[in-house]
């Protein structure tokens, strides 16, 4: 919290989240209140000039009414630490080195787990995907080994007033793949891209033995390995569903880039999947869309071209096309290219 509140501008003050109150006020409610009071005197319209004293005013009571909620609740956050009262009265915390927004909620990304912060007007989604993670099943052992890291563990869950947590064992070098995007500034080398894309469509292949849709593939629900070259995907189980069931929701990239006869029929369908791994492709190139990659020479033609193409029904087949032909058309003989990013990097 800036202690010189009065001499904070309208600007800096309107760009404050109405979800972080706690880069406004102390945690302390006597305190929080004064520092309140002091602010509205300020920016009152009645009393301010300002031509954005209206909004800031506005602004600042929808700060003020989160960080009341928050402090009652047990759930004021101190930077690398969110404190959580449970309904029961039990009282958690979470050490974590980013937080996300997501679009049911909050996400706390820790070293060793991750933590989804869903609110309660989501109930229907976030049971959704406790019961379509506890059924994760596996043919044998060996399968499961290979395939457990790339899917979610539970460490825990439980609610509060208003939210619902679900916390996720995660391994320390576990990086979420839009915060590695965005540390090399919205495009990543292709050689990175296509063992990212491989490590994806394998767990496509899980997803299609499992007969699931997971419907939600992004680069904010995917985390990954850089030393390993895997993938881990964590997130958006919310929108999980059996194929040929009807779907829950999506997320907006979803509905723009799945199937069309997919969303006209909302029906889970492992299409979808599929086409969202080719999106994440391109997405990591520099261009979701597409349309600039082949001017811009992101990547060897034959990678661009299957990246473009409709998917089709059948991620083995893909899953082998990508392995056996698109990726050796495009880099030669397989060789492992470390990534130079790690945690230290990002958080």
């Amino acid at each position: 919290m800036n202690h010189d509140i009065a001499a904070l501008s309208a600007e800096t003050l309107l760009a404050i989240p109405l979800s972080i109150p706690e880069r406004l006020f102390t945690g302390d409610p006597d305190q929080a209140r004064r520092e309140f009071r002091t602010l509205v005197a300020i920016w009152h319209p009645d009393r301010c000039s300002h031509p954005e004293a209206t909004a800031v005013f506005q602004h600042l009571s929808r700060l003020y009414a989160t960080a009341e909620r928050k402090l009652r609740d047990g759930a004021w956050q101190t930077p690398g630490l969110l404190t959580l009262r449970g309904s029961d009265g039990t009282h958690y915390q979470i050490r974590y080195l980013r937080t996300r927004e997501f679009e049911l909620g909050q996400l706390f990304i820790g070293s060793e787990t991750a933590t989804w912060l869903v609110e309660k007007q989501h109930a229907d989604l976030f049971q959704n995907g406790l019961d379509v993670i506890a059924g994760l099943r596996f043919a044998d052992g060996r399968m499961a080994a290979q395939l457990q890291p790339g899917l979610p563990a539970i460490a825990a869950r439980f609610e509060t007033a208003d939210r619902l947590a679900l916390v996720l064992r995660k391994a320390p070098d576990l990086l979420l793949l839009s915060d590695v995007l965005e540390h090399f500034d919205g495009r990543m080398d292709a050689r990175h891209v296509a063992w990212i894309v491989s490590s994806l469509l394998n767990l496509v292949c899980y997803l299609d033995y499992a007969k699931l849709a997971h419907n939600a593939i992004l680069t904010d629900t995917v985390f990954i390995s850089p030393p390993r070259h895997s993938s881990a995907l964590l997130g958006g189980w919310w929108y999980a569903v059996r194929q040929g069931q009807a779907m829950r929701a999506a997320p907006a990239l979803t509905v723009q880039y799945a199937p069309f006869d997919v969303i006209n029929h909302q029906r889970g369908d492992i299409r979808t999947d599929l086409e969202l791994v080719r999106a994440v492709g391109r997405a990591l190139l520099g261009d979701i869309s597409g349309a600039r990659l082949a001017r811009d020479k992101a990547a060897p033609p034959a990678m661009l071209d299957w990246l473009r193409l409709p998917a089709s029904g059948s991620p083995v087949q893909e899953y082998q096309t990508w392995q056996g032909r698109v990726l050796k058309a495009s880099f030669g003989e397989r060789r492992f290219v470390k990534l130079e990013v790690s945690v230290n990097d990002l958080y």
